[in-house]
């Protein structure tokens, strides 16, 4: 019995330790591992602001190739979002959201692993050369709970380290192998534009939500054109998109038609004059979703050029979607008030 007792006492004393020991441990634990991908920065980018393209990739997928997967509204950029549920222990199951999406430079995600906590996730993309410098990191922190604040200082590098050196190696495998395809050219133009007279409605939605977006410039187009069937007026152009706030948590713009003769405001209906003078042009073809790097194109021969912006940007929708299916054929001219 006095054996039990000391070897009681002895295990006890060891609980004790670990845990005033614990609450010497750090609560916040950060993980990274960084690897060359033998690729440009706009190339190794979607692969992860895309969650539909972990699968082929990530090496939660390769370790349960069974694993359910539930994906949002969009997978893609701000507020790409999906959860997974697996049998295995070392997939567990949890939630993914991209909360911040700078193209080929940087991501960070919101992760939830449900009983087991929550952390911030991220990559960060560094031209090298013909090559891009990826690192993927993590942070978690654990509060006050001695078990996981334990867990995480001697064992959770460990264990996710080489998870994530793994996930950058499959990575660079599956670009590698990829067809090389060739970055759109953009031809950037100056045009002189007119005034013409419009028909606006302004509106706002979640910049992550692109279905609520598209459906919210459909309603305002349908909502225009009642009120130009009753004032007699009619459409002398494509409907028109005017850029308002695109950064932060809300996407602000003017859905608007041009029209034969200035009519009147009413109600939540704008009646106005475009802009008129110069502008920088691109011709766009693709997914309304897609138009970043046109923008980007726009933007760096503006600076080049030594110009500057001059208004809120503008987009016409030449393509009608209801009439071609195909994405890659709808045509998007972009404007960008210049001087």
């Amino acid at each position: 019995m006095r054996t039990l007792k000391f070897i009681g006492l002895g295990l006890l004393s060891i609980v004790v330790l670990l845990l005033i020991v614990s609450f010497l441990l750090p609560s916040k634990v950060h993980i990274e591992r960084t690897a060359t991908i033998k690729a440009n920065p706009a190339t190794v980018f979607p692969m992860v602001n895309d969650l539909k393209k972990w699968e082929l990739w990530s090496p939660w997928y390769r370790m349960d190739p069974k694993i359910k997967t539930n994906y949002g509204d969009t997978t893609e950029g701000v507020g790409g979002f999906y959860s997974w549920d697996s049998e295995n222990s070392n997939v567990g199951n949890g939630t993914m959201k991209i909360a911040v999406s700078n193209p080929s430079d940087s991501i960070k995600l919101e992760m939830n692993f449900m009983n087991q906590g929550v952390a911030i996730a991220g990559f960060k993309l560094i031209p090298d050369g013909e090559n891009t410098k990826i690192t993927w990191s993590l942070d978690a922190d654990e509060g006050m709970n001695p078990v996981k604040r334990l867990f995480a200082f001697f064992l959770m590098d460990k264990m996710l380290g080489p998870i994530f050196e793994q996930g950058l190696h499959n990575l660079d495998s599956v670009i590698c192998a990829m067809p090389k395809t060739v970055t759109p050219v953009y031809n950037i133009e100056v045009t002189t534009v007119s005034a013409l007279p419009l028909l606006s409605i302004l509106d706002s939605a979640d910049m992550t939500n692109s279905a609520e977006i598209g459906q919210k410039y459909g309603m305002n187009y349908m909502e225009i054109g009642t009120y130009m069937s009753k004032s007699k007026l009619k459409s002398v152009g494509a409907p028109l998109g005017i850029m308002g706030k695109m950064g932060g948590p809300k996407y602000i713009w003017e859905s608007a038609i041009p029209t034969d003769k200035l009519g009147k405001s009413e109600g939540r209906i704008i009646a106005k004059n475009s802009y008129s003078g110069e502008a920088a042009f691109v011709r766009y073809f693709g997914s309304y979703q897609k138009t970043q790097a046109a923008y980007e194109a726009i933007y760096k021969w503006i600076g080049e050029n030594g110009k500057t912006e001059n208004g809120n940007a503008w987009e016409a929708y030449i393509t009608d979607p209801g009439m071609e299916k195909d994405t890659s054929k709808w045509e998007t001219d972009i404007y960008v008030p210049i001087k």
